[in-house]
């Protein structure tokens, strides 16, 4: 199979055609360029650029920016639960529909919308950089919204809908809770001293998604359960390396703060 074969065979061939065609989904370039893209400013070009300069206080953009993500997350998490989770759907093995039935329709549309939505996520590292929070930008953190976005993009290409979508509902979920911590902790000192004791739930609350999504995620390698199975491996390996990241985030944060104190 030559590399021109091969690439036909794989981008297209293998892809949904009721997606493939649209933005940022047909060519995997695109989506790639852009997270080189964020990767080097956030790592590189964006620290040198603030050499020499002062942190931006960016607090507007970041309130408006945290209610945007509130807004946006609960809409994606509605339309994902109408799309067939409050009336087809089990827990159980659910394979993708690739029918253009108007309820199947309505998940690839959401499906785009998520990973638009987790494209736009990766402003919230180049604001760590412009504000020179550098000490934000861990490996966990970078890891995590590069995994977030190649995995919703493979998701839309390849696998869109089915039990695949349960980890977007979790995660939009989880988003939800995350962004309204944020938003309050912008308010000033004061919320943020009244929600010192919330934090180490927001991590836990991360920590219990992953672990159900694994739970979740894992059935789809049964026999009798009709999901190709790199889709599963893909999601299950990306939230297991998550899980120990955010654990091992959680020790060193907590854990060690308590024994400090």
């Amino acid at each position: 199979m030559s590399i021109s074969e091969a690439y036909n065979y794989y981008n297209v061939k293998l892809a949904d055609p009721r997606t493939n065609n649209w933005p940022l989904v047909g060519n995997p370039t695109h989506i790639c360029l852009i997270l080189f893209a964020y990767a080097y400013f956030v790592l590189k070009y964006g620290r040198q650029y603030m050499e020499h300069r002062k942190p931006y206080s960016l607090k507007t953009f970041i309130f408006y920016y945290n209610i945007f993500q509130i807004v946006s997350n609960a809409i994606i998490v509605y339309t994902f639960y109408t799309s067939g989770w409050a009336t087809e759907f089990t827990l159980g093995c659910e394979p993708v529909r690739y029918t253009t039935r108007p309820i199947d329709i309505r998940m690839l549309n959401v499906t785009y919308s998520t990973l638009m939505l987790k494209t736009i996520d990766l402003v919230e590292t180049v604001i760590f950089v412009l504000r020179k929070k550098y000490n934000q930008i861990t490996f966990l953190h970078v890891y995590h919204h590069i995994s977030t976005v190649l995995v919703t993009y493979i998701c839309l290409k390849y696998f869109p809908g089915g039990m695949l979508s349960m980890q977007m509902i979790i995660n939009g979920s989880v988003h939800v809770i995350m962004y309204t911590y944020y938003l309050l902790a912008s308010l000033g000192s004061s919320w943020q001293n009244m929600l010192s004791l919330v934090k180490p739930y927001i991590t836990r609350i991360q920590i219990i998604q992953f672990l159900f999504l694994v739970w979740h995620q894992a059935q789809a390698f049964s026999s009798s359960c009709p999901v190709p199975k790199f889709a599963p491996a893909l999601i299950c390996g990306n939230l297991l390396l998550n899980l120990a990241l955010f654990l091992n985030f959680y020790r060193q944060s907590y854990r060690k703060r308590v024994k400090s104190t």
